[in-house]
């Protein structure tokens, strides 16, 4: 079983102890540690209420077009968020205006940079949404952001007990930030990792695969939907794979790291009756990593579309409307996923709704694997988020 380690008894107590004053003064190694998924929710919220509160009086300063007149209006500041609770009062940030709701998609329409925090003075990278509705919004990524999410999806890795003797490929699209992610973070655990070029086609890339003696292979499962136009693997996905070499798939591959949408039935039993690990991860581009899957023994409920819960370097909310306010979802619900990215230094999102829901379908503590965050399965895309909130609920 699990254990929480020395290393990260010693960062816990210098939190306690006020050495942090800033979430971004944490060193970004902490976020690749299994220790925060074996802390349960009162601790978790406890920890990071104070790094929550120093985000919300930073984005209202660093994001003012955003943030600030929505936030004075209703008396917001972190000095005021003094439980989780009253965090639960802060409402969400969507994209598009609906029921007397301001989304931000028409400001980043009028001028991107309202999202580039004002006190940023270094380099930044630029990562933008698919635009499904035609204004793809930014995130602007620092130096330091790249590392915090990179170890967060190193860990998710890790879960999938992927080691420095593998070799991965990733025919993920390398000019997407959840391609180059997969790359340093493959790095990151002292893996050979070979990318897919772009002029490489699926019988190409089997050859690679063959000749390179890779045994993970990163990629999406193919567009659910014909057309799909988020082109996350660059035009090669798994499917196309196995119809171009599946007796190199046999033989070759050990593990299967599969994202973009929910595994289907026809990949997990590819999967499982050729005796492969599969696991997948969730992610945005405004977001990496939220929740993952793992590789786990004793039955464990995280496998597949079920996946845990990470606790950093964002705050994952799922939630439920509760007499005007969106509180947490029970087991067994269905909720709107919300999260704040609490260890960022560039676009910062609080009580973010990018427009998907999920379904809690395990609470913490009761996954055989040890890891104690709650699961959560059922990620499904909504068109109009905004229309299951009361007006008011949100701001933008």
């Amino acid at each position: 079983m699990p254990h929480i380690d020395d290393s990260f008894k010693i960062f816990l107590e210098d939190l306690k102890d006020g050495k942090y004053s800033s979430p971004l003064q944490i060193p970004p190694t902490i976020w690749a540690s299994h220790s925060w998924e074996l802390l349960d929710r009162k601790k978790i919220n406890e920890l990071f209420l104070p790094l929550l509160s120093f985000q919300i009086d930073r984005a209202k300063k660093a994001l003012p077009q955003i943030y600030k007149q929505q936030y004075d209006d209703k008396n917001i500041s972190g000095n005021n968020i003094n439980s989780i609770e009253e965090f639960w009062n802060i409402p969400l940030l969507i994209k598009d205006s609906s029921n007397m709701n301001v989304g931000f998609r028409q400001k980043v329409k009028d001028n991107p940079y309202v999202l580039l925090p004002n006190d940023i003075t270094g380099s930044v990278s630029v990562y933008k949404s698919g635009g499904t509705k035609g204004v793809a919004t930014p995130t602007f990524i620092t130096n330091l952001d790249r590392e915090i999410e990179t170890n967060s999806l190193k860990k998710c890795f890790q879960y999938m007990h992927l080691k420095d003797s593998d070799t991965g490929l990733s025919t993920y699209n390398p000019t997407h930030k959840g391609g180059q992610w997969i790359q340093e973070s493959f790095i990151k655990l002292g893996m050979r990792f070979i990318p897919r070029r772009t002029s490489d086609d699926a019988e190409e890339t089997i050859r690679t695969i063959k000749q390179y003696d890779v045994n993970v292979l990163a990629t999406v499962q193919g567009p659910i939907i014909e057309g799909d136009s988020t082109k996350k693997g660059g035009g090669v996905d798994f499917m196309s794979l196995v119809a171009a070499g599946q007796d190199i798939l046999e033989e070759k591959i050990e593990t299967l790291f599969i994202t973009g949408y929910v595994l289907i039935p026809e990949v997990i039993a590819w999967a499982e009756a050729h005796g492969k690990k599969l696991a997948t991860t969730l992610g945005s581009s405004e977001a990496i990593a939220q929740a993952t899957s793992t590789i786990s023994h004793n039955n464990a409920l995280c496998k597949y579309n079920i996946m845990h819960v990470l606790n950093g370097p964002h705050y994952v909310e799922i939630l439920k409307e509760e007499s005007g306010v969106m509180v947490p979802a029970k087991k067994g619900e269905a909720g709107i996923l919300v999260y704040t990215t609490i260890a960022r230094e560039g676009t910062i999102y609080i009580r973010y709704c990018p427009g998907d829901s999920a379904k809690i379908v395990a609470n913490e503590g009761e996954c055989s694997c040890g890891l104690k965050s709650e699961l959560i399965t059922d990620i499904l895309r909504i068109d109009t988020p905004s229309d299951v909130f009361s007006a008011g609920c949100c701001i933008g």
